[in-house]
């Protein structure tokens, strides 16, 4: 098992990640991936323009950072989760 298994997308994204690696993980908290599944397998869906399970994943980040429960770093396209909370209501 590895120390991410029992981990939050919050605590996993607590520091700077890029766009690529968040959305990997955010894949396997929902299940798109299985737990053992490697990165370097799948990376070419996230650089590959229009493939749409890459976009999906992205997308996702982009619209939690649109919401401000994450923060985007535009010039290094990476992602982190927002520490200040957020009015969701």
């Amino acid at each position: 098992m590895k120390a991410e298994d029992n981990m939050e997308l919050k605590e996993i994204l607590a520091d700077w990640r890029d766009y690529d690696d968040a959305a990997f993980r955010l894949g396997i908290l929902l299940g798109v991936f299985p737990p053992d599944q490697k990165f370097n397998r799948v990376k070419a869906m996230f650089w590959q323009d229009g493939y749409p399970l890459g976009d999906l994943l992205v997308d996702i980040l982009d619209r939690m950072a649109q919401a401000g429960v994450l923060l985007k770093d535009e010039q290094d396209v990476r992602y982190k989760w927002n520490p200040d909370p957020v009015d969701l209501s």
